[in-house]
């Protein structure tokens, strides 16, 4: 099992954040593994609650775009544990709801898993109450 830096884990983030925002779902998608698993533990019924593989993670993107525009996200906190290709990364992000141009205030917590450089696993802990 390899472990992750902090350096390597705010990176990643870094780029996760960024191709969001810019809407660059092709470079986004690179740095996920072919068989990720995406999850949302707080997601209700009604809403995805965990995507598997890369393609089932593509479609939620485009369902993501017709939904939200969002314009920023802060400096993540990252938390790294010794020996460990886990990190935990915390952060905000902001935009609009689409349906109704309400402001989209959303704190983030995600449990990160990277093996080979790639993320293998993401569990996006989120409030379904911003939305």
């Amino acid at each position: 099992m390899g472990t992750i830096s902090s350096a390597q884990a705010k990176t990643i983030m870094q780029l996760f954040t960024d191709r969001i925002m810019n809407k660059d779902y092709g470079a986004f998608l690179d740095l996920f593994d072919e068989d990720v698993v995406f999850e949302f533990p707080y997601a209700p019924e009604a809403l995805t609650q965990i995507l598997n593989g890369k393609r089932a993670l593509k479609e939620y993107l485009e369902t993501l775009d017709t939904l939200l525009e969002i314009r920023s996200f802060t400096e993540p906190l990252i938390h790294v544990s010794a020996e460990s290709p886990v990190f935990i990364a915390q952060y905000e992000g902001s935009g609009t709801v689409l349906a109704d141009g309400k402001p989209y205030e959303q704190k983030y917590i995600s449990v990160v898993e990277v093996k080979n450089g790639k993320i293998v696993r993401f569990q996006d802990y989120w409030n379904p109450l911003a939305l």
